[in-house]
């Protein structure tokens, strides 16, 4: 079958789209949701059933389907602000609104479609969002309650139809994908009342809904039963019977080596093993891979993770990457053991790249064996830490080198988060908002790229990296925040700076609310723990904010954000009066980060306090060299944090800063 609209062809059995005559390139996943949206033009289409059907249970955010759904406009000179062919519904999802001719002179098979039918199909013109409302300032964190649509069933007609059509025409996909811990995932679940995945592995790509649905209690017996009724029917059938055509063939053994060169990164982790010698402790091996499947999603959004269900099929197997690359049409393979002695377990992770079987990256964690749930949070923390920056590190460098002058969306969201993982200067917040500024020109709506400019913003305030401008700056920030929130209420990104951009804002409880609803979707993010532990020290209690920097640290000991706890934790121990501790706790931040020009003026407090005043005033030169001007009376009275907004206990404490600084030389 063909589609027609506008000047546009769909060829389904070449897997091609046409423009004028001319082939549009577009990548398989985007060709796949552009069809499925044409077949079920005469209706919403549900962000749960683009979900099932594009991915086929692999865990994915929204942000995700978003790039997708930016790319087939994009490809179809459509765009977010016309939606000329796909129009967004806001909260229900997407409909195709082209005038669509059919050419039916294809095989009938082709023309036999599976889909989940929505009750009661609602037409109606989408509008623009409009400017969402300012964020509540309430002591609760900002939640919004995922909504979800009501499937129906097909008529028993229908269920022969679409049984029929996986039977004749299905084409081969990877083993269940669909995982047991989807659960944590709602958006995965179409219907909550469909019968278990797990009950069959051999259905089609777009017969695997309906087959769910149709075998909840006939089983794998009712599969076989509707596979021989296909053969009975194909023999005694009066039409020309369906042969597929060679090129749609050739096409769909190729897909998967398109898939693995597309440019999106997909994972599988494949489970730990055990190589304790008591097969009783599997349990930790299996615990933490399960952990990292669900951890990785978060931490990772936009990035297909494999479903613990296909998984585990691979477990003590040995395939190689290469195979499972391809059976699994993922770039990226995680794998590790656990080895467990009386007091200590050692986790050993390699990251390989599958098109080559090369491995990209290994370490080893170590953690004392305490609590094994303790020991299980901690790995998997900082596994999926330091997977995800990896993978967002790997990509981003590929992006440049292969795609150096993409305006892809997906490739300048990567770019801009990679420069975001660096030590930040002014520099860097420069070319990084850029980027995401860029991702804004091609997709206005694009969240990443909204969080990823507002993050910059209140970056540039928090460092003190201007003296004018602040207010612009978080203003600004608080308006893009605003709108991504609006549109993906549970976005990692866009919470992390909300929680940033409160502490600028002197709303330290609100801060700290924020950040534990960051943790609470992945606790595996010592960026988060290190905002508490800022707001608290805000509020006057360093000893509390001490704890949630550390916690920090053990989460990511080579995290490249590590100076900014680091920093922290010196800010926090000058307060205490704890100044041996102190310095060293910032000569290890300005290790991790020389362009960060705090630790030196606390280091010259500190030098002062102990009476050590030849390294004080070196201390306090390094940092007037680039503060030319500081006085004790003006220092830090705007940035980070206005002074003003402060606790009154904490700018008591502070008051032992400003001696230290005057002790060292600083003008009054």
């Amino acid at each position: 079958m063909n589609f027609r609209f506008a000047n546009f062809e769909i060829d389904l059995a070449r897997q091609e789209m046409r423009r004028t005559g001319a082939i549009v390139h577009v990548e398989p996943q985007v060709f796949d949701l552009l069809v499925h949206l044409i077949r079920n033009r005469d209706r919403i289409v549900s962000k749960d059933e683009l979900f099932e059907a594009i991915w086929q249970g692999r865990i994915v955010s929204e942000a995700t389907l978003s790039s997708r759904i930016s790319a087939a406009r994009r490809a179809l000179g459509d765009s977010g602000n016309d939606q000329t062919f796909i129009r967004t519904l806001h909260k229900r999802g997407f409909r195709f609104v082209g005038d669509v001719e059919c050419d039916s002179s294809a095989p009938a098979a082709n023309a036999i479609e599976t889909r989940i039918a929505l009750e009661d199909p609602v037409h109606e013109t989408a509008k623009l969002l409009p400017a969402p409302a300012s964020l509540p300032t309430s002591d609760e964190p900002s939640a919004a309650a995922l909504s979800f649509d009501d499937v129906g069933r097909d008529s028993d007609q229908e269920y022969l139809a679409h049984g029929l059509a996986a039977a004749v025409a299905s084409r081969p996909v990877v083993a269940d994908r669909v995982s047991d811990a989807a659960d944590d995932f709602p958006m995965l679940h179409a219907d909550p009342g469909a019968a278990p995945a797990a009950q069959t592995k051999a259905a089609a790509s777009n017969g695997r809904r309906i087959t769910r649905n149709l075998l909840v209690t006939g089983g794998a017996v009712a599969l076989v039963s509707l596979t021989a009724l296909a053969a009975w029917w194909l023999l005694l059938s009066p039409s020309t019977p369906y042969v597929k055509d060679p090129a749609a063939v050739a096409s769909e053994v190729a897909s998967s080596e398109d898939r693995l060169n597309a440019w999106t990164p997909s994972i599988v982790v494949l489970p730990f093993a055990n190589l304790s010698g008591d097969p009783k402790r599997d349990y930790l091996a299996d615990g933490i891979t399960d952990s990292l499947i669900s951890d990785l999603a978060h931490a990772l959004p936009g990035v297909p993770i494999v479903s613990r269900d296909t998984a585990f099929t691979y477990k003590g197997r040995g395939a190689d990457a290469r195979e499972i690359g391809r059976e699994l049409e993922v770039r990226y393979l995680l794998e590790g053991s656990v080895v467990i002695d009386d007091e200590r377990v050692r986790v050993n992770t390699r990251l390989v790249e599958t098109k080559e079987a090369s491995q990209l990256w290994a370490e080893r964690f170590d953690a004392e064996l305490k609590s094994i749930l303790q020991v299980q949070d901690e790995i998997v923390s900082r596994v999926s830490r330091a997977i995800g920056l990896q993978v967002v590190d790997i990509e981003a460098r590929r992006s440049w080198r292969e795609r150096p002058d993409s305006a892809e969306l997906i490739d300048l969201v990567m770019r801009g988060k990679a420069v975001l993982n660096l030590p930040s200067s002014p520099a860097t917040m420069i070319e990084a908002r850029g980027l995401f500024e860029q991702a804004l020109k091609v997709e206005p709506a694009s969240v990443d790229g909204l969080a990823g400019v507002a993050t910059t913003l209140v970056f540039e305030f928090l460092n003190g990296y201007y003296e004018t401008g602040g207010d612009e700056r978080l203003g600004r920030a608080e308006r893009l925040l605003n709108r991504a929130l609006a549109i993906e209420p549970r976005h990692l990104m866009t919470l992390k700076a909300n929680a940033a951009l409160r502490r600028a804002q002197g709303r330290f409880d609100d801060a700290i609310d924020m950040a534990k609803t960051v943790i609470m979707e992945n606790p595996g993010e010592p960026w988060t723990y290190k905002e508490i532990g800022l707001s608290t020290l805000y509020l006057g209690k360093p000893e509390q904010a001490l704890e949630w920097f550390a916690k920090a640290d053990r989460i990511g000991p080579r995290d490249p954000g590590r100076w900014t706890w680091l920093d922290g934790r010196g800010h926090a121990l000058v307060l205490l009066g704890r100044d041996e501790e102190a310095i060293r706790a910032l000569v290890n931040a300005l290790d991790a980060n020389p362009k960060n020009i705090s630790p030196h003026a606390f280091l010259a407090a500190a030098y002062a306090l102990l009476g050590r005043s030849e390294e004080a005033r070196a201390a306090l030169a390094a940092y007037l060299e680039r503060r030319p001007g500081s006085r004790v009376s003006t220092f830090r009275m705007q940035s980070p944090v206005p002074l003003a907004l402060t606790s009154t206990a904490y700018r008591q404490l502070f008051a032992r800063v400003h001696e230290g600084l005057r002790k060292s030389g600083m003008p009054e």
